[in-house]
């Protein structure tokens, strides 16, 4: 079963990924992350195919946390998720974080799962 994880500091953005994401429960695990320390923990201790994180989160922005990730979990698709988009952030995650895919909130159902099947479609 293919694996994601979403990191979020805004637990209502993860309660709607969590009914968003329901659905698709029999073909994905899902695993929610409320901060950098905490996905980064998660990271180390299992494999995930996409990670999808917030930018700016307090004690690590989701940049910082990305560079981070690829070290221990090189093979995993990135995906950005961010409501503070401008074209700065959006090159520094292409570039700092490798991102596959930059998404901007509010993102549609549809546009998230669409971006969702084409990175596990990239992940190994």
């Amino acid at each position: 079963m293919k694996t994601i994880l979403f990191i979020d500091d805004e637990p209502y953005i993860i309660d709607g990924l969590r009914r968003t994401l329901r659905p698709m429960r029999h073909e994905w695990t899902v695993v929610f992350a409320s901060n950098g320390a905490e996905a980064l923990e998660l990271i180390g201790q299992q494999p995930f195919d996409v990670i999808v994180t917030d930018m700016r989160m307090p004690g690590m922005s989701g940049i910082e946390l990305l560079k981070r990730a690829i070290a221990v979990s090189p093979r995993s698709v990135r995906i950005m998720l961010t409501g503070n988009a401008d074209q700065q952030t959006s090159v520094d995650a292409s570039n700092e974080g490798q991102v596959f895919r930059f998404l901007t909130k509010p993102c549609l159902t549809d546009l998230m799962l669409k971006t969702l099947h084409a990175a596990l479609e990239q992940s190994p």
